[in-house]
């Protein structure tokens, strides 16, 4: 079972970012951000039976959030002051769910405002926990700040930033999948920044509950130069038994 999450760049341009990650590597839930709506994505002349998404606008943009998985129900969340930058669904029967009833799936890309990224971060965070209350939760997106934390990194981590990587730890229940299944490793580059696309930046991440930790195979970062063609980021893949 895979999970991926992918800012795919003020809509996507070439449309090929969601079959891409489904198709080609076998991406059973994929989180979008930037991205224009599934019938954009995966016209139903061409993909007519190919799973269920829910996507919401980020407004004025003309893109927004989306989440698709392959198989299960989809019932679509509205996060209250972030809709269309975070968009949220109830999953039910989906192949990889066991002894789970309902998961509680959030794509999320953190916008600029009051207090910085930091501060729309905790306040997005604010409302997941509220919806879901207590229930079992996976998150990916673009946060906008960095994810993993590494010491002697180039851009190492703000005391903000490491609070909201406690928070998710703590309040949430949840690994990062990324510093999880590369221990001890600096984290790679998911964001290539417009002036400095060199400097590692590491904002995008995939958090699932602790108890999933003895499934996780791998997580990577599709990299090269087909990736760099298609956004500016980097999709992150989380790999299940």
């Amino acid at each position: 079972m895979k999970i991926a999450t992918y800012n795919i760049l003020k809509g996507g341009s070439k449309r090929s970012h969601w079959a891409t990650m489904i198709e080609d590597h076998n991406v059973d839930l994929l989180l979008v951000q930037e991205s224009y709506s599934r019938k954009e994505h995966l016209p139903s002349m061409l993909f007519p039976t190919m799973g269920e998404s829910v996507w919401d606008k980020a407004e004025p943009n003309q893109w927004g959030s989306g989440i698709f998985s392959k198989t299960g129900s989809l019932k679509q969340i509205h996060v209250p002051r972030f809709n269309g930058w975070v968009v949220g669904s109830e999953i039910r029967d989906a192949s990889w769910q066991s002894n789970i009833e309902t998961v509680f799936v959030f794509s999320i890309h953190a916008p600029a405002g009051n207090g910085g990224y930091a501060g729309q971060v905790n306040l997005l965070l604010d409302e997941i926990a509220r919806i879901s209350n207590g229930k079992e939760v996976i998150l990916g997106g673009d946060f906008n700040l960095t994810v993993s934390h590494w010491p002697e990194s180039e851009r190492p981590s703000s005391k903000k930033n490491l609070a909201i990587q406690e928070r998710l730890d703590k309040e949430f229940g949840l690994i990062n999948c990324w510093q999880e299944a590369n221990p001890n490793r600096e984290p790679q580059q998911t964001l290539r920044w417009t002036r400095d696309r060199t400097t590692p930046y590491h904002c995008d991440g995939v958090f699932v509950p602790k108890y999933w930790k003895e499934q996780l195979q791998d997580c990577s970062i599709l990299s090269g130069e087909c990736w760099n063609l298609l956004s500016d980021h980097n999709p992150v893949v989380a790999t299940f038994t």
